[in-house]
């Protein structure tokens, strides 16, 4: 069901910032993972994907552009109106595009599939122009995503993640390898080279897997600022193997694939979390002091907000949440302070939040 999802291209090795290639492959992986969930969640949720407000096609192009001239008349929406804009236009979009599609399917007005894209880009023109209408911080960029994730509300996904919460608490009072960086990393390598041997066979096996895998990413993190120049493509590779041998463990019936999914979109949350806490942590001990570590920590820091997609925000634990909003908040004063160190005084990383956004407005 998911095999190839995580394959991910090489990434060029480059002296002093190989630590950017770990977490640009965690990336791909949080993506993969997500995606896996909402197929699993699609195929499952048991709705009536044929249902729509409206009785023809005519009816829906008529309320599309009705709502694009109601948007196009507005001159600026706080955050808080914007998400409830998106939320009402991606409920609107559902319910027209559901209608153009089966009339299209039936060959009946296929006309109007073209005429709905149109309208569709517009609206996406306008809520960009409405999101960039006042100024934007990475804690809008959270709430945005939290607070229009099409996942927010769906009982199912909130009863399973529920379930799999107590596992991924216990893991804080596991206590860190007391190693140095060469060992540890040596370790790590040990650990997923001996997984990709034994195989990962059932749930017991997962769950020692991501229990294991855990300790030794905390434990690698507490030597962040000491692996700019650490070769990790063993990890980085060994990391990618193991997850796709529990995809294929689930695809053979070795376990369930809900166990395998929710499991693994939780330990990817988790590990995103984790390292902005770290590099939140090492700035503010002043560890971070050259330039391929800060521009090494300014990638990683800007993980939350392009790893976590839709579905990736609706599992997040409340903790997390709180978590991520706080180094949010910080996001400021360390992006200026990791500028300096870089020797740039400009301050082009405060239009990232409207970036990011409208990639997001994007997508939808």
């Amino acid at each position: 069901m998911c095999k190839g999802l995580f394959k991910v291209k090489s990434e060029r090795k480059i002296k002093g910032v190989d630590v950017i290639s770990y977490f640009k492959q965690q990336s791909v992986l949080a993506k993969g993972v997500a995606v896996c969930f909402a197929i699993f969640i699609l195929a499952s949720c048991g709705k009536n994907t044929d249902d729509s407000m409206f009785q023809t096609s005519e009816s829906a192009v008529n309320a599309y552009r009705t709502y694009l001239s109601d948007m196009r008349s507005m001159e600026t929406l706080s955050t808080e109106h914007l998400i409830e804009a998106v939320n009402d236009w991606q409920t609107l979009r559902d319910s027209v595009f559901v209608r153009i599609a089966k009339d299209t399917a039936d060959h009946i007005h296929a006309k109007y599939e073209t005429t709905i894209q149109m309208l569709h880009d517009s609206l996406q023109t306008e809520f960009i122009r409405l999101a960039n209408s006042t100024p934007k911080t990475f804690k809008d960029v959270l709430l945005i995503k939290e607070r229009t994730s099409p996942y927010r509300q769906d009982a199912e996904l909130s009863q399973a993640v529920a379930a799999a919460e107590p596992f991924f608490d216990s893991l804080d009072s596991i206590p860190l390898y007391r190693k140095t960086t060469k060992n540890i990393v040596s370790v790590y390598k040990t650990f997923l080279a001996q997984t990709l041997k034994s195989g990962i066979n059932s749930k017991d096996d997962l769950l020692d897997f991501i229990r294991e895998e855990d300790r030794l990413f905390r434990s690698f993190l507490a030597h962040l600022p000491e692996l700019a120049d650490a070769d990790l493509s063993a990890i980085t590779s060994g990391t990618e193997q193991c997850c796709l041998s529990v995809f294929q463990s689930a695809e053979d019936g070795k376990f369930s694939y809900r166990d395998a999914l929710i499991y693994f979109a939780k330990r990817t949350d988790r590990r995103i979390v984790l390292n902005a806490l770290a590099c939140r942590n090492d700035i503010h001990q002043d560890k971070v002091k050259t330039d391929a570590l800060a521009r090494a920590y300014v990638w990683m820091l800007l993980q939350p907000y392009i790893a976590l997609d839709d579905f990736s925000m609706a599992v997040l634990s409340d903790k997390e949440r709180v978590s991520l909003h706080g180094v949010a908040e910080q996001m400021p004063s360390m992006m200026s302070g990791l500028n300096k160190i870089i020797g740039t005084d400009n301050d082009q990383w405060e239009t990232l939040p409207e970036l990011l956004i409208k990639v997001m407005i994007t997508s939808i």
